[in-house]
């Protein structure tokens, strides 16, 4: 049994989870219905055809109302209110609203209190939603009775708790400080623009492929929430003109000095066992492009792992900034949306990917 899905927002991240899940017969989840204000042609042609995933690997045509998925009816709707898209109808259980704009707890409530659908997960770092789960970290205190809107922080989150996990389980970890660097986003702009970004930072607005562009971002507080042991962290997050392939970077001080060969082999261990499918290893030198088409959360870069007599340590992941950031979004959907059925509840993640 499936977990019925609908997608707020057919943007690269609501394009690349109907690739997903249409190229994966075994995923738990269907996509019943999809909304956005583009017209059903257009969001057609945005499936088939993508400058960074290539054509689509099936067939993808309209009919009035819906989108035809290798074969298979989708519902689409064109509404700008969460509360006015009609969920219950098309059959949906759980919304993902890729939209970057419901970004409230409060806001994305509509999708259930108006649509009727029974659970949310947002796309982004949602302000007071129910729960954050980064899934493969928190994602077990998910309570069904309370939490009805969730979020998964965002993906350079996601990258950062997979490796402070296996830091902090294995050597303990404190005084923690993070970067992200991140690919160009769907929201960014090709030339100047101050109104329509989504985003309060007026530097957010600049041309996406003339500059570094800092982003306030309160990454920091995200990971704390997700494993709260870390305490405080200082952070730093970065928009620069890559097309897809982001970086995120962790400092820190373990509980005692360990050696480079000993941090590796844990995030080794992790990716080949409790953290398969969501932290990736792999030996060979990488650059962000190597990245793409990564279903994990992070892949470890054993070459960028620091350590010092004193017990300080740095370690470097990639992560494909869309694709990974669209599985984890899928494996909250089925966590989400099973019922009292203990068979749809998901014990691994979504796919595998794992380089040792």
């Amino acid at each position: 049994m499936s977990v019925r899905i609908g997608i707020n927002g057919f943007g690269r991240i609501g394009r690349s989870i109907t690739r997903i899940v249409a190229t994966t017969p075994d995923c738990g989840v269907t996509i019943r219905a999809v909304n956005d204000l583009a017209s059903v042609d257009k969001l057609g042609y945005g499936l088939r055809r993508d400058s960074i995933r290539g054509s689509f690997p099936g067939t993808v045509t309209t009919r009035p109302d819906h989108l035809v998925v290798n074969g298979r009816p989708i519902r689409a709707f064109c509404q700008s209110n969460p509360e006015r898209i009609p969920w219950a109808d098309a059959g949906v259980d759980v919304v993902i609203d890729a939209t970057g704009k419901f970004r409230s707890g409060e806001a994305a409530r509509g999708h259930i209190t108006g649509g009727g659908a029974r659970k949310v997960v947002v796309s982004a770092s949602a302000d007071e939603p129910d729960a954050f789960l980064v899934y493969g970290v928190n994602h077990h205190t998910y309570d069904p009775d309370r939490h009805h809107v969730v979020s998964p922080a965002s993906c350079g989150v996601n990258a950062l708790t997979m490796m402070a996990k296996v830091l902090l389980d294995r050597f303990g970890l404190h005084s923690v400080t993070t970067s992200v660097v991140l690919a160009v986003q769907g929201w960014q702009r090709s030339h100047d623009a101050m109104i329509g970004t989504s985003r309060n930072d007026p530097r957010l607005g600049r041309a996406a492929n003339e500059s570094i562009i800092p982003h306030n971002y309160v990454v920091g507080d995200l990971v704390r929430r997700a494993l709260p042991g870390l305490g405080e962290i200082m952070f730093s997050y970065y928009c620069v003109p890559t097309p897809i392939g982001s970086l995120a970077e962790l400092t820190g001080r373990t509980d005692r000095p360990v050696g480079v060969e000993e941090v590796n082999r844990a995030m080794a261990e992790a990716a080949a066992g409790p953290l398969r499918g969501l932290l990736a290893y792999d030996p060979d030198p990488t650059v962000s492009i190597d990245v793409k088409n990564s279903p994990a959360s992070c892949l470890l870069d054993p070459s960028g792992t620091q350590t010092t007599e004193s017990g300080g340590i740095r370690v470097r992941g990639w992560f494909d900034n869309e694709w990974g950031f669209s599985h984890r979004l899928l494996d909250l959907a089925r966590l989400v949306g099973a019922r009292s059925d203990p068979s749809m509840v998901p014990s691994t993640p979504l796919a595998s990917w794992s380089i040792v």
